[in-house]
């Protein structure tokens, strides 16, 4: 472990003083602080809305809207006009919300909001109270009317929030592009000490197995932290912030990714580094990865179509079972609501047996690649007693 250690330190030294790690990290700290900080900036100006009458607008209506724009963090302009034909066409040509002449109340065709319901509920509200008055009933039994608590609302269920899958979407894109870009890195790197005759210093002092862990390890930690860079100020805005338009279990889902993250590497960084081993030269490294690259793909693939369109299909849950294919899917199936902790367990499970068996034949391999030089190693050369 010592020798592993050693190699870890070396390599990791080489990828945080490089320049391509330190314009990755700032791009993606830049990312993270435009999701935190934008939707602050964009929804920092008060919702404003207007409203026409014929004439004043009765005080008591005003008094309502203006407490419930109090409430509601929205403002309320009245503008006055001569006759019911003004107040239409005011609303027709966009300048007043909605119009109120008598029990008529004008909105457009293309209104959005809830201010329109909201002003019925309120002409509604006072009228109640005038026909009541005028049966005989006294203020404080009016007001012992208004104050009538509503039944308890009790949710069941999982909350079935679009944005939440957004963020699953976009985490299975994140994933596959962080284990993607790691996976080259530790095959480039692999595939440089070997063509450099680094390996067969190191070899003189070090087993190929403590070679390969070192310089994944290293590898891992960098990808791991520039994701962490990435999701760790999305999470906390989450869960301090009410600008950013996500359930506070998004900022859990966040975290789930960062460990399937931690899965897919493991399953497929030595993988990676045993394929890289095959050449004899940096140039040949795209053509060895082909195979990994592409069961990552079609892992990736499956996640954000299947799984994407039916996150309940058996389809998508043999998907998000697969070992290759888990660490992208079920982050986006979990982000769905609807995944039980028994298919997220086995999942966890099937993905680190697997991570296991392959880390000892991805060191097997690597192993005996890494002592054959001059040449591109050949299959029969690797299963040969």
């Amino acid at each position: 472990m010592q020798g592993a250690r050693l190699v870890t330190e070396r390599a990791l030294l080489e990828n945080i003083k490089s320049r391509a790690f330190k314009v990755v990290t700032l791009i993606l700290l830049l990312i993270a602080l435009a999701a935190v900080v934008l939707p602050q900036i964009f929804s920092g100006s008060t919702t404003t809305y207007s409203l026409a009458t014929v004439g004043t607008a009765p005080e008591q209506l005003k008094s309502a809207l203006n407490a419930a724009g109090v409430a509601g963090d929205f403002t309320v302009t009245y503008t006055e006009l001569a006759n019911a034909a003004l107040v239409r066409e005011v609303v027709q040509a966009g300048d007043a919300t909605a119009g109120l002449v008598a029990d008529i109340i004008y909105t457009r065709a293309d209104t959005s909001g809830s201010f329109p319901t909201l002003l019925s509920q309120s002409v509604v509200t006072l009228e109640s109270i005038q026909k009541l008055q005028e049966a005989g009933l006294t203020p404080s039994q009016v007001a012992a009317l208004q104050n009538i608590t509503p039944p308890e609302q009790v949710v069941v269920g999982k909350t079935d929030s679009s944005s939440r899958s957004g963020i699953g979407f976009l985490v299975g894109i994140v994933l596959y592009l962080a284990l993607t870009f790691a996976g080259n890195a530790i095959a480039t790197a692999v595939a440089t000490e070997k063509s450099t005759r680094i390996s067969e210093v190191l070899l003189a002092v070090l087993r190929p197995s403590q070679i390969m862990v070192g310089t994944v390890v290293a590898v891992g930690l960098v990808t791991l932290g520039q994701l962490l860079v990435l999701v760790t100020p999305i999470a906390v805005a989450v869960r301090v912030t009410d600008e950013i338009d996500l359930p506070e279990v998004a900022s859990g889902d966040l975290a789930l990714a960062v460990m399937w993250f931690g899965l897919g590497f493991a399953l497929y960084a030595f993988v990676f580094a045993a394929a890289a081993a095959l050449v004899d030269k940096v140039t040949e490294v795209t053509a060895a990865i082909l195979p990994v690259t592409l069961v990552l793909l079609a892992g990736y693939l499956v996640a954000v179509t299947i799984v994407v369109a039916d996150p309940n299909s058996l389809a998508s849950v043999i998907a998000s079972i697969f070992p290759f294919s888990a660490p992208l899917a079920m982050p986006i199936r979990w982000s769905s609501g609807d995944v039980p902790l028994y298919q997220l367990a086995m999942a966890i499970t099937f993905t680190m047996a697997t991570a296991f068996a392959l880390v000892a034949l991805a060191s097997a391999i690597y192993g005996r690649a890494l002592l054959i030089t001059g040449r591109r190693v050949k299959i029969r050369e690797l299963i040969r007693p």
